[in-house]
């Protein structure tokens, strides 16, 4: 079976808006969460986000855009909305890293994982029509979640396969397993696959109004955990067929080894209590990949914060691993990062790639008081040195969505 390199990472957060950035503030167990300023958060349960910050994360101009926008401009004057240009960004210093020209872009899969897309301009839209102030219909291109995979793959000038994944919040692993499908089927031997998420007002009030988000500081597994904070950003990876990347004398940074799909048909919001769906995704990772419990040297855990998603993730591991399950590291970077929905499964992909490439495991920050009914080992607070050949990275969604990749050592 064709093995599927990696070749080329690129990441914006609220840690920085570069891999190395991001490299440093988890060796450091730096959490980027703090009052959001984007928009007005009173009345909400939290005022926290973990939002990127300067040029990349600058709000829109607004009054600005409908000054000088026509329905004639949709296609070319809409100005990137913050999502698209974390896409961009990301994608552009992947590119660079795999050494990818015109050439090898242009057959090249673009996949992309989003939750809302350009939100923001849709809500602005919204909230102009009902004050009466011009909002031109044009305004709502970016609605379509599609529209940043479009525009990365315009901007590549890519004419392959592209596709758009919304599996909530696991969208953008799913999205990086299919495209490493696409490679392993001989459809294309590079894919460009990731995920971008920017904050906006629906997303924000929604997790509120559900309760979901945690009136301060996420704690990922803490017995005291109350919720997330949400995130935003985007993680790329270039995927690329391993004996075309030596042929052309690319360098190898990790490999995807295989990745597992499930849903729970449990609930609409719920994990299903006993983890079934995520063990079964993580059981498919290890079985796609040929991999047996114990190769794996750590885990990227989905870790929200939430009550029930931490308890459900806990007992899933526990039924793969079985014994071996207390001993084996496993931590939750959205502490860090937030929760950055259809853009965690790649943010945390970069980082399962990173862990390898540095030998160190990122940390669980703000982890005070570990839950006493999980007794996992949950590297509390500050990052660790280790060198693991395997590790297993988790995103999980509303609806039961299940998501688990696999990466191994180059």
């Amino acid at each position: 079976m064709t093995r599927i390199a990696i070749t080329g990472l690129g990441a914006v957060t609220a840690l920085g808006p570069d891999v190395a950035s991001f490299d440093r503030a988890l060796r450091d167990g730096r959490s980027g969460v703090a009052p959001l300023s984007l928009f007005d958060t009173t009345g909400f349960r939290t005022r926290l986000a973990a939002a990127v910050q300067g040029e990349l994360g600058a709000a829109i101009d607004f009054d600005g855009l409908v000054a000088r926008l026509t329905d004639a401009d949709a296609d070319h004057a809409l100005p990137n909305t913050r999502p698209d240009r974390f896409a961009l960004h990301a994608v552009a210093a992947a590119v660079a890293q795999a050494g990818l020209g015109p050439a090898l872009l242009r057959d090249a899969a673009v996949v992309f994982g989003t939750g809302t897309g350009g939100a923001e301009l849709t809500e602005s839209y919204y909230r102009r029509r009902r004050a009466g102030t011009p909002a031109p219909p044009s305004m709502m291109v970016p609605h379509q979640p599609s529209s940043v995979t479009d525009l990365v793959a315009r901007h590549l000038g890519s004419s392959g396969p592209r596709s758009t994944i919304m599996t909530a919040c696991s969208s953008s692993a799913t999205a990086i397993g299919y495209a490493a499908d696409r490679v392993r089927l001989g459809h294309v031997k590079v894919a460009i696959a990731g995920g971008a998420e920017g904050l906006c007002r629906l997303t924000y009030a929604g997790f509120n109004c559900l309760r979901a988000s945690a009136p301060d500081l996420c704690r990922p597994f803490d017995v005291d955990r109350k919720g997330l904070n949400l995130g935003e950003g985007a993680g790329v990876l270039v995927l690329e067929d391993e004996t075309h990347a030596r042929d052309r004398g690319a360098t190898i940074l990790a490999y995807l080894l295989g990745y597992g799909v499930t849903a729970d048909a449990y609930h609409m919001t719920a994990p299903h209590p006993g983890g079934d769906g995520a063990a079964r995704a993580m059981q498919g990772a290890l079985a796609d990949a040929g991999l047996s419990v114990d190769e794996v040297g750590y885990i990227n855990a989905h870790g929200t914060g939430t009550p029930h998603n931490d308890a459900a993730e806990t007992a899933a591991i526990k039924t793969v691993f079985g014994a071996r399950a207390p001993s084996l590291p496993v931590s939750s970077i959205k502490s860090m990062v937030g929760h950055t929905l259809g853009a965690a499964g790649a943010i945390e992909a970069v980082a399962s790639v990173l862990s390898l490439l540095g030998n160190f495991l990122p940390p669980t920050v703000h982890l005070n008081t570990p839950d006493p009914a999980f007794g996992l080992d949950f590297i509390p607070n500050e990052a660790r040195a280790a060198t693991v050949n395997v590790i297993l990275s988790n995103s999980f969604a509303f609806g039961g969505n299940n998501t688990a990749l696999a990466f191994g050592r180059a």
